[in-house]
């Protein structure tokens, strides 16, 4: 049985695979019109139950939401065998309640009368959340990461390198946590981009036999330490990247160069730390630097991070310019502006501005990582900060420029993928990518 709170065709072609496979019948409850999760809940274990009931006892249902994607096929006889309820607990402390396998027996039945009574006590305002663990982990519930055979049962996709290993199911959905204090928390910044992206690379696995998550291989467009085109435009990009960070940088380059030969901007690519600076500096603490360097050739410099995408390319960056003399948008979290993403005018106030900068940041004793000594976009913000430059009047929204890619659509003029670690950013990019060159 399928549960969807959205009706994704990718996870319901997973689902029905499964069951063709192995001959199962598959049904499908789509649940979009329940708005808050616990009434999904009480749909839930209502749907199981129900179900359940009017099947011989002992005979067994196998409940997945949408967000479940089958990754290595096992027949449900297999998992079954020896155990009534099949129930894995998550790496946050909460059971991953997205597959569950139920055996037909009075237990179970009961089992689930209590599990949608519980949620009645949330949806009566009584209880704060439904707590499933203390329902389930009476029943049998295994342990996280359980393993049956050499296949493991129910992962979370945040279980590092989940793609290497032989999984039942995959769990693609926010990973919850129960705090110390009872509380619930999840990641605010689950993205359902992504999660589509992962769906798709799982069946490709699953039913076209492909690498699930293969890192692109994008040719290097040049050996050389710095490419520069365009170089008379009035609007330049730069960027720098080290061949630490190869597999996405070359995504990034191949998809900026494009936009930049579309629209004739100049386009600066530094491949390593310039000779004249510290061999030792990791390459986002030269933005100002590099900045300052072009700045007297054009009217217009931005620096752009090498995690970054133009995704409509049709689009120009001019409008976003006009009446400006910083381009800066605002962080998704905390700080007052993202770096990821600066463009400066050609001004004597910028030009002291970014000698400001680099000045403070050469007081860093220690510049060798990203987030060393509280990372650069800390001391690129404080400056500014400073000189009041940030606020309502100086930083756009992140929707017209340096879009999180949880917020992207193929609309969004430029995507930057922060905070992914490796396949996800080099795998999201490229697709992403792809998606850009078949709009034109």
């Amino acid at each position: 049985m399928t549960f969807f709170d959205r009706l994704e065709e990718p996870v319901l072609r997973n689902h029905a695979h499964y069951c063709r496979k192995f001959g199962y019948p598959h049904a499908w409850i789509e649940v979009d019109r329940l708005s808050h999760p616990a009434l999904r809940d009480s749909a839930k274990y209502s749907e199981m139950l129900r179900r359940l009931r009017t099947l011989e006892e002992g005979d067994w249902l196998l409940f997945l939401d949408d967000h479940s994607v089958i990754f290595h096929p096992m027949p449900v006889e297999t998992l079954m065998a020896g155990r009534n309820l099949l129930v894995v607990d998550g790496p946050g402390g909460l059971p991953l309640t997205n597959m569950m396998i139920l055996r037909n027996t009075a237990a179970n039945r009961a089992l689930l009368y209590s599990l949608i009574t519980a949620v009645g006590s949330v949806l009566a305002l009584v209880s704060p959340y439904l707590d499933e663990s203390t329902l389930l982990r009476p029943a049998g519930m295994l342990e996280c990461n359980a393993l049956i055979n050499d296949c493991y049962v129910n992962v979370s996709w945040r279980i590092t390198s989940w793609f290497n290993a032989r999984i039942f199911v995959v769990n693609l959905d926010v990973l919850r946590t129960l705090q110390p204090d009872g509380r619930v928390t999840q990641d605010m910044l689950h993205d359902i981009n992504l999660q589509r992206l992962l769906v798709r690379r799982v069946n490709a696995a699953l039913i076209d036999a492909e690498p699930v998550l293969l890192p692109p291989a994008y040719p290097p467009i040049s050996e050389d330490a710095v490419t520069s085109i365009n170089e008379g435009a009035p609007i330049a990009f730069v960027t720098l990247y080290t061949h630490h960070i190869n597999t996405y940088a070359r995504v990034s380059e191949h998809n900026v160069r494009r936009y930049c030969e579309r629209h004739g901007y100049a386009y600066h690519v530094y491949r390593g730390i310039p000779a004249e600076l510290d061999p030792a500096i990791n390459g986002t603490w030269v933005k100002s630097w590099l900045v300052r360097r072009h700045l007297p050739q054009h009217q217009w410099v931005i620096w752009i991070d090498a995690d970054i995408l133009f995704v409509n390319q049709s689009r120009r960056v001019d409008p976003l310019l006009e009446g400006r003399e910083l381009l800066l948008a605002k962080d998704i979290g905390n700080w007052a502006f993202n770096a990821g993403v600066m463009g400066f005018r050609n001004t004597e106030r910028n030009a002291g501005l970014l000698t400001c900068i680099w000045e403070r940041i050469t007081t860093v004793d220690d510049k060798s990582t990203v987030y060393s000594s509280q990372g650069d976009q800390f001391y690129t913000n404080e400056v500014l900060q400073e000189q009041g430059l940030v606020g309502e009047d100086c930083v756009l929204d992140n929707l017209s420029i340096n879009t999180p890619p949880q917020l992207a659509t193929d609309e969004s003029l430029l995507v930057h993928f922060v905070n992914l670690g490796e396949p996800y950013r080099s795998v999201y990019m490229a697709d992403l990518d792809a998606r850009s060159q078949r709009q034109g």
